[in-house]
């Protein structure tokens, strides 16, 4: 227990907290991506937390993917 706060873990206003060793930061909110967070890491090799998505597509994006919109078969034959 701490002598000054009385706490068993250090809230982040007592003087003897420790900050937690942040190895990466999250490219989309900047928070670090801290032990037991689910993450992603992409070609670039930037980290982001698995939660900063808002949507499949933005997440395939940053991934490197592109996403497509099919035609009709009509307009280009040779494909179909």
């Amino acid at each position: 227990m701490c002598e000054l706060c009385l706490k068993t873990e250090c809230p982040p206003v007592c003087p003897n907290y420790i900050l937690p060793k942040v190895n990466h930061y999250c490219s989309y909110c900047g928070d670090g991506i801290m032990e037991g967070e689910k993450y992603i890491v992409n070609e670039d090799n930037e980290y982001r937390h698995s939660d900063c998505y808002c949507n499949i597509e933005e997440l395939l994006g940053w991934l490197g993917y592109e996403i497509k919109i099919m035609e009709d078969c009509i307009t280009h034959e040779k494909y179909c």
